[in-house]
């Protein structure tokens, strides 16, 4: 079985910076996930302007999918 251990020294204020983005990682990823099915949703099933349409594909295209696809 394969384990990882990922250390930081808490007294450290850049260490204990890191620790905090560590733990809320999971949390963000789901945000992210939850902003590209909102704009995927306004794109497929609404009936945005031009400009809106141009506007929600380069929030998506901000989100990288290599991030996303962490949660399947």
């Amino acid at each position: 079985m394969a384990h990882a251990t990922l250390r930081y020294d808490l007294s450290d204020p850049d260490d204990e910076r890191e620790h905090r983005y560590a733990l809320a990682g999971r949390e963000a990823l789901l945000a992210l996930e939850e902003v590209d099915n909102r704009c995927r949703a306004i794109l497929k099933h609404g009936e945005p302007s031009d400009e809106t349409r141009r506007i929600v594909e380069e929030i998506r295209a901000l989100i990288p999918y290599e991030l996303t696809q962490l949660l399947t």
